[in-house]
C-alpha cells in the first residue's frame, strides 16, 4: 500500500511537472509570436526603407545629371548673349551712321540734283560736237536722260546710275569699231543709202551700197567729203572685217592727223 502510495504521488508529480510546462510553454507562445511578427515588420520596414533608399539613389543621379546639363545650357547661353551683345552694338553704331547720313541727305540732294543737269547738258553738247555715229540713238539717250529728272517715280540715285551708264556707253565707242546703215544728203539734195564704219572717235566713213563712192566726215568742216577710189576697197575690207565677214589685216585710210 505504501508502494502504491508513492506510485500515485509519483505520478502526481509528473502530472504537475507536465501542467507546469505545458502552462509555461502556452504562456510562452505569444511573445514568441510577438517576436516573430516584430521581426517581420521590421524586414518589411526594413525593404520598404531600401526601395525608398534605390529610389532617391536614382533621383538624386538624375537630378545630378539634370544639374550638370542645365551648367552647360548655362554656359552656352552666356557665350550666345555676348555675340548678342556685340552684334546690337555694331546695330546700333550702323543706326548712328545711317542717321548720320538720312541728316544730311537732303544737303546731298540739293547739290547732287544740280549736277546731275549739268552732266546731261554737258553730254548733250559733247554728242553735237562729236562725228556724227548713230546720233539719232545718241540723242533719244540724252532726251530720255531729262525726262528722268523731272519722273517722280524714280529715286535720284536711279537716275545718276543712268547718267553715268550713258558716260560709259560714250567712253566706249572711242575703243571699238562698228558699222552700220544710214543715209547722208546728196549734192542735189536728196538721200543716198549707205554704208557706215566707225574707228573709236577717230574716223567715220562711208561707201555706197553699190560700191561705187566713198566719203568720210570732216569734223573741222562738219561736212561729208568724198574720197579717191583708192581708198574703196580698203572701205569695203573694213566693213566686212567688222561684220566678221573677212580675216583682220591692214586697210589703206586718210586718217586725220590729231590736234
Amino acid at each position: 500500500m505504501l508502494n502504491r502510495y508513492k506510485f500515485t504521488v509519483n505520478k502526481a508529480a509528473v502530472l504537475g511537472l507536465f501542467a507546469t510546462f505545458w502552462m509555461g510553454s502556452a504562456a510562452a507562445n505569444p511573445v514568441v509570436d510577438q517576436s516573430i511578427k516584430i521581426e517581420k515588420q521590421i524586414t518589411k520596414a526594413s525593404a520598404s526603407s531600401q526601395k525608398k533608399i534605390d529610389r532617391y539613389a536614382e533621383t538624386t543621379i538624375e537630378l545630378a545629371a539634370e544639374y550638370k546639363n542645365t551648367l552647360r545650357i548655362i554656359e552656352s547661353l552666356k557665350i550666345y548673349n555676348n555675340q548678342l551683345e556685340n552684334l546690337i552694338q555694331s546695330q546700333e553704331s550702323e543706326m548712328v551712321s545711317i542717321q548720320n547720313q538720312m541728316d544730311t541727305i537732303d544737303t546731298t540732294e540739293r547739290g547732287v540734283i544740280p549736277l546731275m543737269n549739268e552732266m546731261i547738258a554737258s553730254l548733250e553738247a559733247f554728242v553735237e560736237l562729236d562725228i556724227p555715229f548713230d546720233l539719232e540713238k545718241r540723242q533719244d539717250r540724252v532726251e530720255a536722260l531729262k525726262n528722268n529728272m523731272l519722273r517722280a517715280d524714280i529715286s535720284n540715285s536711279e537716275k545718276y546710275r543712268k547718267i553715268l551708264e550713258a558716260y560709259q556707253t560714250e567712253i566706249a565707242y572711242g575703243e571699238s569699231v562698228s558699222t552700220y546703215q544710214g543715209d547722208i544728203d546728196a549734192a542735189d539734195g536728196s538721200k543716198i543709202r549707205v554704208d557706215f564704219m566707225r574707228f573709236g572717235r577717230v574716223m567715220l566713213v562711208f561707201l555706197s551700197l553699190d560700191g561705187q563712192s566713198a566719203g568720210y566726215f570732216n569734223a573741222e568742216t562738219r561736212q561729208w567729203e568724198e574720197l579717191d577710189k583708192e581708198y574703196i576697197r580698203g572701205i569695203e575690207l573694213a566693213i566686212k572685217m567688222a561684220n566678221k565677214q573677212a580675216a583682220p589685216e591692214l586697210i589703206k585710210l586718210p586718217v586725220p592727223t590729231a590736234k
